[in-house]
């Protein structure tokens, strides 16, 4: 152990000497894969940062006197082969069930746009809607030569991509946890039931997320080590990640940071910042453009698409959108956030509306608390314990699980003020997100004492302060055998607790993708219904007006006209332009009329009601047909 303490010492002097801070000790030189140093060059002038490591929980990791982790020989061949091989074989049972449950129904006005797209790709006929969401609709154009439903296409390429996604969730997991851990963060991710539900629909969310994975893997790589191929790495799946899902946008507030960091490491290398800035930003614009210019082409140049662009963003973010300014009226402030939270988050997202599932995670967190709490702490004192030092050496070198709280609060915060909340899919990519920082907060090793700040000392005191002995790198060395007991006990059980959490997921979501494969949506009874009454009246003529069913009613090819009009006195003008017909309205039409002009119960009588899920459809679950009665 004095060897091992010299040579860590001996590289601390040198990292000193170049004006870098020794934060490396045994315990963050943990081997993350079993893997190799990478041969890969850095950047000129910027240090190689292999020293951020990984603490798997609950293994105790040697150091060799060249600074190479070293792994138990049982743990080692679990990462080898036990681990993964469950891994695949769980994503695999997923996927086949997934496949044998995809939905077959467009019931929502973006689902339409969607499948429409597949046959003519066209903005301004909302063939999809803007941005275009070009590499998502390219991905279920190349399926759809192998499965021709357009709306199973979509399905088919969600799968595939939240299957392909366990990868990067597990490189990044193996990085602070245990293979068992790891596989158990991976599962909670996977068996999620509202992350599940995407995958089977054709929505973007579900690719998105799967292309997150793969961008914040890559962004913490580029992070640990800043060389010109991870950065690059981590830029391009930003391109693809923007090309599938433009709201995932916050979650690009990582590379400003990758910037600002490689920025500094050129001003200490005193190398020039601007040239190298500017590259960074070619870069980043570079692939951004591959599919931005593809969309400009497809809708006759530039500015045609940037008029397109600026009247849907005007509309998305006043009038119709759901996000803060245009919902302020009905929803404050205190109100949204509570619903945010509360409900499309933790009741909805994480938990998809079942006590079991709830009642297991809220164990998991107690017990994530507890073994946090258990964990020996650094000595606090010094110039290094200020808080605002504190801080900028966290930013310089941040961890795993603060650098993906930070990128996820970021897009909490969009998502609360610029997204729908009354759709709450727009919170899908911070479940998988919380899942994984609650593992980590349950199973992750104790973190690594920081090195203290070298402090002036004469000559002939700094040599003999180094040939004292180092401190421990695990702060918790020479703990009392009963605090060890104890959180090893408390990781025994937020194993199982976690485990527990896997197994309800999993009965919770297989249920749940499966009855909306089954089970036809509210507008799709709707629609049905609408065709028997035609059919049972063939000597009437019904004219529906609807809001947005009106895009699946028209899908569908319903043998009835359907009008879609916002305003109490368009709708009057209407009905007196066509006197011979039947008029019929759903109760979202009636409600916005009342919204204008006051209670109108006595000029309707209802004749129908369609019930769904309002897991499946947040907005229209429920449905009910009105007959205007009121006159004319």
């Amino acid at each position: 152990m004095a060897k091992i303490r010299i040579g860590m010492e001996r590289r601390e002097d040198m990292a000193e000497q170049a004006g870098y801070e020794p934060t490396a000790t045994a315990e963050t030189r943990a081997d993350r894969l079993g893997r190799t140093a990478e041969g890969e060059s850095s950047i000129s002038g910027l240090p190689r940062s292999d020293d951020v490591g990984t603490e798997a929980a609950g293994v105790v990791v040697a150091m060799s006197e060249s600074g190479t982790g070293v792994r138990p020989r049982e743990a080692s061949a679990f990462s080898r082969w036990a681990a993964p091989a469950a891994v695949f074989l769980s994503v695999l049972a997923w996927a086949v069930y997934s496949w044998q449950h995809r939905s077959p129904f467009a019931a929502s006005w973006d689902e339409v746009d969607f499948a429409l797209a597949l046959d003519r790709f066209d903005l301004l006929a909302m063939q999809p809607h803007f941005p275009g969401y070009p590499y998502f609709v390219l991905g279920a154009m190349a399926l759809r030569r192998f499965v021709p439903d357009p709306v199973q296409a979509y399905d088919a390429l969600n799968i595939l991509m939240g299957a392909l996604s366990v990868v990067p969730l597990w490189l990044l997991a193996r990085r602070r946890l245990s293979p068992a851990w790891s596989l158990l963060a991976a599962l909670l991710a996977l068996t999620a039931p509202y992350l599940w539900l995407q995958s089977v629909r054709p929505m973007s969310e579900a690719t998105g997320i799967a292309v997150l994975w793969w961008y914040l893997w890559s962004w913490q790589r580029a992070m640990e080590r800043r060389t010109w191929g991870r950065t690059a790495a981590a830029l391009f799946l930003f391109g693809v990640l923007m090309g599938v899902r433009l709201s995932f946008a916050p979650f690009g507030l990582g590379l400003v940071w990758l910037l600002g960091l490689s920025a500094a490491d050129w001003r200490r290398a005193g190398q020039r910042r601007w040239p190298r800035v500017l590259l960074f930003a070619a870069l980043a614009a570079g692939f951004q453009l591959l599919w931005l210019a593809g969309l400009a082409l497809s809708e006759g140049g530039a500015a045609g698409f940037a008029k397109l662009a600026l009247a849907f963003t005007a509309g998305h973010f006043s009038d119709w959108g759901g996000g803060v300014a245009s919902a302020a009226e009905r929803l404050p402030l205190a109100e949204r956030l509570l619903r945010f939270a509360g409900d499309n988050v933790l009741w909805t997202g994480m938990f998809a509306r079942s006590n079991a599932v709830f009642a297991a995670a809220a164990a998991l967190l107690l017990a994530a608390v507890l073994a946090a709490g258990a964990r020996p702490r650094p000595p606090q004192g010094g110039a290094g314990s200020r808080p605002a030092a504190r801080a900028a050496a966290w930013l310089r070198r941040p961890g795993l699980p603060g650098a993906l709280a930070a990128l996820a609060g970021a897009y909490g915060a969009w998502a609360l003020l610029a997204q729908n909340i009354d759709k709450p899919r727009h919170v899908t990519p911070l479940i998988g997100v919380t899942w994984l920082l609650l593992a980590l907060l349950c199973a992750a090793a104790p973190p690594a004492r920081p090195a203290a700040p070298p402090s002036p000392a004469a000559p002939g005191e700094a040599s003999a302060a180094r040939r004292r002995p180092s401190a421990p790198a695990d702060p918790g060395a020479g703990a009392h055998p009963r605090g060890e007991r104890i959180r090893r006990a408390l990781r025994v059980a937020g194993a199982a607790l976690a485990a527990g959490v896997v197994a309800l997921q999993a009965a919770r979501g297989a249920a749940l993708v499966a009855r909306q494969a089954d089970e036809p949506p509210a507008v799709y009874r709707l629609a049905q219904g609408l065709g028997e009454l035609a059919a049972a009246q063939p000597d009437r003529r019904f004219a529906v007006y609807t809001w947005e069913e009106t895009r699946v009613l028209q899908y569908l090819r319903v043998p009835v006209a359907n009008r879609r009009i916002e305003t109490f006195a368009y709708f009057m003008a209407d009905v007196q332009a066509d006197p011979g017909a039947t008029v019929l309205l759903t109760d979202h039409v009636l409600h916005g009329f009342e919204a204008q002009v006051g209670s109108l119960a006595d000029k309707v009588k209802p004749i129908a009601e369609y019930r769904g899920d309002p897991l499946f459809e947040p907005v229209y679950h429920d449905i009910t047909l009105y007959e205007w009665i009121g006159g004319r």
